[in-house]
């Protein structure tokens, strides 16, 4: 985000100006309230002691941050941890205040009331502070949370590091089909292996469409021509085969009876033998 850069330098700027206000205006009331010992306003000390801390620290940050690279007060962490501490501070600064001018001046500054009139800018300055910074903090932190969702830690570099550094990629890819990638199987190779088997590839271009010829249809009462067919391989009949006996060796083409062996041939019947 190339905004965070500029905001830093403004926020850090308006704020230091502001800062520089407040601590005149407290040390002005204190020197007016200085003989008086009934009279010691709470705020003021508190609202010196804020806006030291802040107009001093916030230019010398913003200069370091210029001068040098990697310090660590200009560290997304650092700045973060401060930012909340300044809106603490200003924050009651801010409340102290209110209450102080509620307290000595109930129903408003009169003519001449001088100490009024200040109260009154020092509590608008110290608001202006409190949401300046608070705007800054908030910017800062949403930032650097939405950096560490998209898996990019900006929190050890300052901010000018991490808007220069590109556009954030996100951590979890989108969803897309993942196909797994097809191998063909290696075979070894020896004498007399099988050829391998080609892996299935992309389908064979679509064949030139063939002309179509109309049949023509015979005139009415004649029926259709019929071409006889060529006998295939497997249509065609078994040749006869011989008809085996009991013994090897013996046969006769089908049909006809085979003759017996000599010695099993039927023997002749004689009579009784007379003498």
């Amino acid at each position: 985000m190339a905004l965070i850069p500029l905001l830093r330098v403004i926020i850090f700027s308006f704020t230091s100006l502001l800062s520089l206000a407040v601590l005149g205006i407290c040390a002005h009331i204190l020197w007016l309230t200085q003989g008086y010992s009934n009279s010691y306003l709470a705020f003021a000390p508190f609202g010196t002691a804020t806006s030291a801390v802040t107009a001093v620290s916030l230019p010398l940050f913003l200069i370091l941050g210029r001068s040098k690279t990697r310090i660590f007060t200009s560290a997304v962490l650092f700045e973060i941890i401060w930012f909340f501490i300044l809106w603490i501070l200003w924050v009651a600064t801010a409340g102290t205040t209110v209450a102080a001018r509620a307290w000595f001046f109930p129903d408003g500054c009169f003519s001449g009331a001088t100490v009024c009139y200040e109260i009154t800018a020092m509590e608008a300055f110290a608001f202006l502070n409190f949401f300046a910074v608070f705007i800054y903090y908030d910017v800062l932190f949403l930032y650097a949370i939405i950096c560490a969702i998209r898996g990019r830690s900006i929190w050890t570099i300052s901010a000018r590091e991490a808007a220069n550094s590109g556009v954030i990629t996100p951590a979890v890819p989108m969803n897309q089909a993942q196909y797994p990638q097809q191998f063909t199987p290696q075979y070894a190779q020896y004498p007399g292996a099988p050829p391998p088997v080609p892996s299935p590839g992309a389908y064979p271009p679509a064949a030139a469409p063939q002309p179509y010829y109309p049949q023509q249809a015979p005139p009415p009462g004649q029926p259709y021509p019929q071409q006889p067919y060529p006998p295939s391989a497997g249509s065609s009949p078994a040749p006869q085969q011989p008809a085996y006996g009991a013994y090897p060796g013996s046969f006769t083409p089908q049909g006809q009876p085979q003759p017996l062996p000599a010695e099993y041939q039927p023997q002749p019947q004689y009579g009784a033998y007379q003498a």
